[in-house]
């Protein structure tokens, strides 16, 4: 296979550990018992192009049994999922700060300059290039053949996606200080969700930018700028209905998605990411615990606490999995019945900053920051 190498589990026990912890190395917990899952490392590529910097979104993505990867140096590959062979590649001539995206037959990346591209997906040439007001540090999304596209400045842009050309505009002030990082909109039929750097949850009309209704999550509270910080920069969910957030130094809470209406809300802080599954919210808190919220009413279905103090990435539903990376270059797999820690995978020595892939053929994909690309399979 070109450009990739299998390895065995002795190889992938021999990778150097990291300490990426900002105090003390932390220890490091470890499976045990029975219930042990077995974790086959099927593949791992040379590194395929740098992230650079974890306020970029070059998370990969799958469709149609290929996937679709974007590097901080303007690098777009499509590989085959199935033997991780090149299918295509382009260089753009500006670095990459966001994508790829699924738009149709389209593919979506965006720069730092706030250039938005638009290439083929079965060639990778370019189709259009849009320009929004400053740099775009979420991936951008699609729904009903609109590409939803949101800058750092807090604008919101709907985009024509087969012609680029704009549709709509969202504008909101941001507060003077926020994380370095935007949460991505999520879409639903006709509705774009977007989680506000103001701890406010809006939801607009894809059609025509509209406002549909809003929420907050967090209200800023305190002294200070950075006390006052309530970003949503975790990205919000649909999901049967509901949209749920969860603020920076706030609350995590499900709305209802005709109506704006809260359903439920619960204490607890994050600008990693959730992900909704079946009867259960799950969520990767900012201080390495992993919760899972009943759907229905907030009450919690479990807590995980054997990976406290580390930085984990957004949680992601793989079988009868939850799997997520973390900053010392592991996968984390717990079990989605009871939040048991079954497994750890250790594939690099560098952090892993995007969530992990899961893809039909049951195969998840990891990518560390140096853009090396590895398969796993559960066993």
């Amino acid at each position: 296979m070109a450009g990739w190498r299998a390895i065995s589990a002795i190889a992938l026990a021999a990778v150097a550990a990291a300490a990426c912890s900002l105090q003390e190395p932390l220890p490091q917990p470890r499976p045990a018992g029975e219930d042990a899952l077995t974790v086959r490392l099927e593949a791992s590529s040379w590194p395929l192009g740098h992230l650079e910097s974890p306020a970029f979104d070059l998370a990969p993505v799958y469709a149609d049994g290929r996937l679709y990867l974007a590097d901080a140096r303007g690098h777009v590959r499509a590989l085959s999922a199935e033997d991780r062979e090149p299918i295509w590649q382009r260089r753009l001539a500006r670095p990459l700060s966001a994508g790829p995206a699924v738009a149709g037959e389209r593919l979506i990346v965006a720069d730092r300059e706030g250039r938005v591209y638009a290439l083929d997906r079965a060639s990778g040439e370019r189709r259009w290039q849009a320009s929004v007001s400053s740099e775009v540090l979420a991936q951008p999304r699609y729904t009903r053949g609109v590409v939803v596209v949101r800058s750092a400045d807090g604008r919101v842009f709907g985009l024509d996606a087969e012609t680029g050309e704009r549709q709509w505009l969202f504008d909101r002030t941001i507060p003077a200080l926020t994380l370095r990082r935007n949460s991505a909109p999520a879409v639903a039929g006709s509705s774009v969700v977007v989680g506000l750097q103001s701890g406010r949850l809006v939801a607009l009309d894809a059609r025509d930018g509209s406002v549909r209704w809003e929420y907050t999550v967090t209200e800023p509270s305190g002294r200070t700028e950075l006390e006052r910080m309530a970003d949503i920069a975790a990205d919000p969910v649909i999901d049967r209905g509901a949209a749920y957030a969860v603020t920076y130094q706030g609350a995590i809470a499900a709305v209802r998605m005709a109506t704006g209406r809260e359903l439920w809300r619960r204490a607890v802080s994050s600008h990693r990411g959730l992900a909704s599954h079946g009867a259960e919210v799950y969520l990767a808190a900012d201080d390495g615990r992993v919760w899972a919220f009943d759907r229905r009413n907030g009450a919690t279905a479990w807590r995980q606490d054997r990976l406290e103090g580390l930085t984990l990435t957004e949680p992601v539903v793989a079988g009868d999995y939850l799997v997520l990376g973390d900053e010392a270059g592991y996968v984390n797999w717990l079990r989605l019945r009871d939040g048991k820690l079954v497994a750890r995978t250790q594939v690099s020595s560098a952090p892993v900053q995007h969530p992990p892939l899961a893809t039909p053929e049951g195969v998840v994909y990891v990518l560390d920051i140096r853009g090396r690309l590895t398969a796993l399979r559960p066993r």
